[in-house]
């Protein structure tokens, strides 16, 4: 591709890569560069060098352009709208600018000179920022300040919002100008010899602004509002009835020509395997129910699928009994730790999927991973150094996940908050996990990083901790007890360090950490649990012995805390529970394995710490967003080396769920290598009260709500009660 020669840019001498510059010569970008703008130079070009293939590159570099220009085009209207604040609120200002440009050719005063120059330079970034207010300000007026700021229009060129602005005059309702953009659009998406509709949440391009122009001088108006089916199977409409790529679409074409809103889209989509794949799933959310309700789960145990594929997420820390009793495990246990919220409560956004990003966070990784290997020289192998071997193998295949139902199984499903929820109290036989953001109830306050404020929360820190530590000899227990002050210490520093540290099982100081999708009836089983275990029969607030709450340990919530570039093998957590994990501070990449076969399954339980078969999926997590995965989920997780990392996690039990939920805890009994707790002396308590609970439901006639008979008759089969049937 020819691009034009730009002035003062292509005469420039380039800046001299660092292999050939002399050592005490500085880096050229850095002498002008503010610490914090040399960062960024710094890390954009570590991403080029991690790309493997020149595209990959050239798509960085056009990233990299956008993200530039946007950020230049939003300082030139913010000027702008500062310089018209300057001229109606102070006097002297406006006389100064009137004397300058009355004065213009005449040379300012020897002691004004550097003052002039900058108003000069100021005015003229005030001047180009007026253009832009002034075409935007116009169609503001026409088509509403939503619109405009949704389809960001004031980051494109001049030639383009002018054109924009005449449109607007043209057609001054939205409502009809979006008629006849779609027309433009979907004749362009069918005419192979026109540019293709971008898939970009601003698809306008400027042929279609002149389309739209032509047409509204003709009577009548040639075009009619077109509907869901009349569009291309990529295509929905946007939440301003636009067309554009489903991933930015809240409306979209069923397959039978009807309409799907994507206030819940998750109907339509297919949650199974390939191999087990129910022609009622995607239309129907809830479990069926098996005819053959006889079936001995016992002699399925180790299979977690027989009506699905199941994917495991855990980060298990369950214990309904005494302390546990942590085994010696290759891989730090299950170290989710997200970042701060920054958007409370909110159920209409629904998280993008940055792949780019997150190939560079893979990429990113894999390099840290290949530089470590050859530090580890010690003739004894570590912790560590198995984990990071394996996780190494694992990147070199893992995929990103498809969300897209057209193109085969959903991996991944990303949700608005109200469709997370859904989901979570439909029992629906999903299999892939939920990612969904703004929906932790607790906030931290501005000011210091949410770890530091974290600390401060902990409060009394001479207690100990379990803290893992990569160097560790696989011969030995890999964590080591710590005191929390010294863990503090440790973090605070912020000291860049090739052994990791990586705390997995803290209790949250911290209010309701539970996210709001999670908040609803079908979730609660665990809770009940603990009241079972706590009140026996009382109904009244608990007031528990010693003893008594010995037998509990809070799976409920706990924090994550961990160094920048620890990494944890691939596991499920423990006692069959289902995970929650929000990002606090720092992103942290998850891994698992995508709707395993029972032969993959059964392969990987055989040989944990080595298996690499099967489909492996990865995202990256970012602050605010939380990630939900059913019991069983076969997983791991990845961290870059220059971010520390701080998650709130919790477990829980859905009632609709507990088939399921035992055929895990009998596999993990039986595998105990797969799981990163113990579970002899607990998971018997958490089976006799569940089978109590699920008892006196059963008894008060919620069989539905629980999954069905089949699905009831199973779990009493599976855990050897004999009752009489009471329904």
């Amino acid at each position: 591709m020819a691009h034009p020669s730009v002035p003062g840019l292509d005469d420039a001498e380039p800046s001299r890569p660092t292999a050939m510059r002399p050592s005490n010569e500085p880096d050229d970008d850095a002498i002008v560069l503010a610490p914090e703008q040399a960062s960024q130079v710094d890390r954009f070009r570590e991403e080029l060098r991690l790309c493997e293939a020149d595209t990959q590159r050239y798509d960085l570099c056009v990233q990299k352009r956008d993200e530039l220009l946007n950020r230049h085009t939003g300082l030139q209207i913010l000027v702008a709208g500062c310089e018209h604040v300057m001229s109606s609120e102070c006097p002297e200002y406006r006389r100064r600018k009137q004397t300058t440009n009355r004065d213009s050719t005449q040379p300012p005063p020897a002691n004004q000179e550097d003052d002039a120059a900058q108003w000069n330079r100021f005015f003229g970034v005030a001047i180009d920022g007026s253009k832009r207010l002034s075409a935007l300000k116009e169609v503001v007026r026409c088509w509403g300040r939503d619109v405009v700021q949704h389809y960001q229009w004031a980051s494109k060129g001049e030639k383009y919002w002018n054109q924009l602005r005449t449109t607007a005059r043209r057609v001054p309702v939205w409502e009809e100008a979006v008629v006849g953009l779609n027309w433009s659009m979907l004749q362009r998406s069918r005419d192979i010899r026109r540019r293709p509709v971008k898939a970009l949440a601003n698809p306008i391009e400027q042929a279609d602004l002149d389309s739209l122009r032509t047409w509204s001088r003709e009577d009548p108006f040639p075009c009619q509002k077109l509907a869901a089916k009349d569009l291309p199977e990529a295509f929905g409409f946007d939440k301003y009835g636009l067309i554009v790529h489903k991933e930015f679409a809240v409306d979209l074409p069923e397959p039978d020509g009807s309409r799907a809103t994507l206030s819940f889209p998750l109907a339509t989509l297919s949650l199974t395997s390939p191999a087990s794949r129910d022609p009622d799933v995607g239309h129907c959310l809830r479990p069926k129910s098996d005819p053959d309700g006889s079936q001995d789960i016992m002699s399925a145990a180790t299979s977690f699928s027989a009506d699905r594929p199941i994917r495991r997420r855990a980060a298990s820390l369950p214990d309904i009994t005494q302390p546990v009793s942590k085994r010696p495990r290759l891989d730090a246990p299950p170290p989710f730790l997200p970042t701060p919220m920054v958007r409370p409560d909110v159920a209409g956004d629904r998280p993008m999927h940055d792949r780019m990003v997150d190939d560079t966070y893979r990429r990113r990784v894999r390099a840290e991973l290949r530089g470590k290997s050859s530090q580890h020289t010690s003739s004894q192998d570590s912790h560590g150094k198995k984990t990071d071997e394996l996780i190494y193998k694992l990147l070199e295949k893992a995929e990103q996940p498809n969300t897209d139902s057209n193109r085969g199984v959903i991996e991944a499903l990303l949700c608005t908050g109200d469709e997370a929820a859904s989901l979570a109290e439909s029992g629906s036989p999903h299999d892939a996990p939920i990612i969904t953001e703004g929906q932790q109830q607790f906030q931290w306050s501005k000011g210091d990083r949410p770890i530091v404020q974290f600390f401060r929360r902990m409060g009394f820190l001479d207690k100990s901790v379990s803290v893992q530590i990569p160097s560790r000899s696989c011969t030995s227990q890999s964590y080591e007890v710590r005191k929390l002050g010294e863990v503090r210490k440790h973090f605070l520093t912020q000291d860049s360090t090739d052994d990791p540290w990586n705390i997995f099982d803290l209790q949250s100081p911290l209010p309701q950490s539970m996210p709001n999708f999670l908040m609803g009836e079908n979730c609660q089983l665990l809770l009940q649990v603990r009241n079972a275990v706590l009140m026996e029969e009382s109904a009244e607030r608990v007031v528990a012995s010693t003893q008594q709450w010995n037998e509990w340990k809070n799976v409920l919530d706990w924090v994550l805390l961990s160094e920048g570039g620890h990494n944890t093998v691939p596991h499920m957590d423990s006692h069959g529970f289902a995970t929650c994990i929000t990002v606090q501070e720092g992103s942290i990449g998850f891994g698992w394995m995508s709707c395993p076969t029972e032969e993959e399954r059964n392969s990987w339980m055989a040989d944990p710490r080595c298996y690499t078969g099967g489909r492996w999926r990865y995202i990256v997590l970012k602050p605010g967003q939380s990630v939900f995965f059913m019991p069983g989920t076969i997983h791991f997780v990845l961290r870059v080396r220059e971010r520390q990392t701080l998650a709130l996690g919790g477990h829980i039990l859905q009632w609709s769920d507990i088939r399921r939920w035992m055929k895990v805890v009998l596999a993990q009994t039986r595998n105990p290598a797969i799981t990163n707790e113990d579970m002899k002396r607990s998971a018997p308590k958490y089976v006799r009260a569940v089978a109590k609970l699920v008892k006196a439901r059963v008894e008060e006639g919620e069989v539905e709500q629980l999954g069905g008979e089949a699905a009831v008759t199973q779990f009493f089969a599976s855990v050897k009660v004999r009752l009489a049937r009471t329904f």
